[in-house]
């Protein structure tokens, strides 16, 4: 038996290794190319398919809608706009004039910066009032300048 105290001592090259590998050194770790990695299993074409049937329209939509809601702030209204038209309704009932039609309505001229129009409007009593109007633009926001003037019916005189 060998004491606890003994001690094993070498002399001379270290004695090969046991594990089969040679002292010859060993050629560099090469990287491998990349993979993509696995996928885990696809989803089925229908899910790709129901998204731009559904997705592509809705954005234009919104599109759409974006653009129309920006466009009032910044583009003057045309005289015979749906904008136009109800804020020339909006002012005649202030003054209390109801037309019987929102015609003829006719663009005197148009800018960038200023639209000009008229409109000769038919009451329920046969009169007219012409209001002319023009849209402008001040810091940014569509303002309107307007006279009206109400021209009695024609009366019509027998000979």
């Amino acid at each position: 038996m060998v004491s606890p105290k003994a001690r094993i001592h070498f002399s001379g090259p270290c004695p090969p290794m046991s594990d089969g590998s040679s002292n010859k050194p060993s050629e560099p770790i090469r990287a491998r190319p990349w993979r993509r990695p696995p996928s885990p299993p696809s989803r089925p074409g229908s899910y790709r398919l129901a998204v731009r049937l559904i997705g592509i329209p809705a954005a234009a939509v919104a599109g759409v809608l974006v653009y129309s809601g920006l466009r009032d702030h910044f583009v003057l209204p045309a005289c015979d706009s749906d904008r136009a038209k109800h804020t020339l309704s909006d002012l005649l009932k202030q003054l209390k004039f109801e037309p019987v039609r929102y015609e003829p309505i006719k663009a005197v001229s148009s800018s960038k910066d200023q639209v000009v129009c008229n409109a000769a409007l038919p009451l329920p009593d046969g009169a007219t009032v012409t209001v002319d109007y023009t849209f402008y633009w001040q810091g940014g926001a569509v303002r309107m300048k307007y006279s009206v003037a109400r021209r009695a019916a024609a009366s019509k005189s027998s000979p």
